[in-house]
């Protein structure tokens, strides 16, 4: 994993408690990366080498969509 992209910005996966594995359930639990996007308050963005949750990210962004939730909600 790099720790940072060619721009200098820290690539991070953020835990809020220590997981028991790398699984989807722990994923959406524990990570706060995940949190964000599930919420709709981030966007996806896959930083090679870094992509060991990219497929996981996609998933969750594209359930926030659909829900219309944070950024991706209805505008008046």
């Amino acid at each position: 994993m790099a720790e940072r992209d060619k721009y200098g910005r820290l690539l991070a996966y953020v835990w809020l408690s220590p997981p028991k594995d790398d699984g989807e359930a722990e994923v959406r639990a524990r990570m706060y990366n995940a949190e964000l996007l599930l919420n709709g308050y981030a966007q996806v963005m896959t930083v090679p080498p870094n992509v060991k949750y990219a497929d996981l990210f996609a998933k969750l962004q594209r359930e926030a969509r659909e829900a219309k939730k944070g950024l991706w909600g209805r505008r008046p």
